[in-house]
């Protein structure tokens, strides 16, 4: 007599695990993706806050200044309270300070006729609350041998980098501020000031 075997269906797939079977392709695709997207901020970022080379050859030719108090803080009530460094043009770009302010050494100083640059990462430790102006603030700069330097915000705008046009120098005491505006950084927001 033959004997019957118990034949047992195999065993189903659990649907749990049929539910993340595509889960490492999901994730490497993300990864790529937030890798690409990183990339082209900083891309864009840098452009935002780079001053193309006609600008510079501007600022190159203009003539030497004396000595003077250069800015080293820079505050206005609410928005900003944050140290700045001294930055200067080399290897094709201006340097920038990752946590403060920047001041274009090569820009005019306060007190004299000329445009003085300030720029910085969006960020809200830094320039970031800028964009959050509504005009007529004052701006109060602390210079290098302490005193300070008061200015009102007389225009605001946001511009694309391609438009350098308001970080000209300048024939009168102006003061300029910039930082990245817009998505993923790729505009630029731009600050003017006026000796009080």
């Amino acid at each position: 007599m033959a004997r019957k075997r118990n034949h047992t269906p195999p065993a189903k797939k659990s649907s749990h695990r049929a539910r993340f079977s595509y889960l490492p392709e999901i994730l490497i695709i993300f990864g790529i993706g937030m890798v690409t997207v990183s990339t082209v901020h900083n891309i864009v970022r840098f452009r935002a806050l780079s001053i193309d080379k006609k600008i510079v050859a501007e600022y190159h030719a203009a003539p030497a200044v004396a000595p003077l108090p250069v800015p080293t803080h820079i505050f206005i009530k609410w928005f900003v309270d944050v140290d700045i460094e001294k930055e200067v043009y080399t290897d094709n770009h201006w340097t920038i300070s990752p946590d403060k302010a920047s001041y274009l050494a090569q820009s005019a100083r306060p007190s004299t006729d000329g445009n003085m640059i300030i720029y910085g990462h969006n960020l809200r430790t830094v320039l970031g609350n800028i964009r959050a102006l509504k005009g007529n603030e004052t701006i109060v700069l602390t210079l290098s041998d302490g005193t300070t330097r008061s200015y009102k915000i007389v225009s605001m705008q946001q511009v694309d980098p391609a438009n350098t046009k308001l970080l000209s120098p300048t024939n009168t005491e102006t003061l300029t501020l910039y930082t990245c505006a817009g998505f993923l950084d790729s505009q630029r927001f731009v600050v003017v000031a006026k000796p009080l």
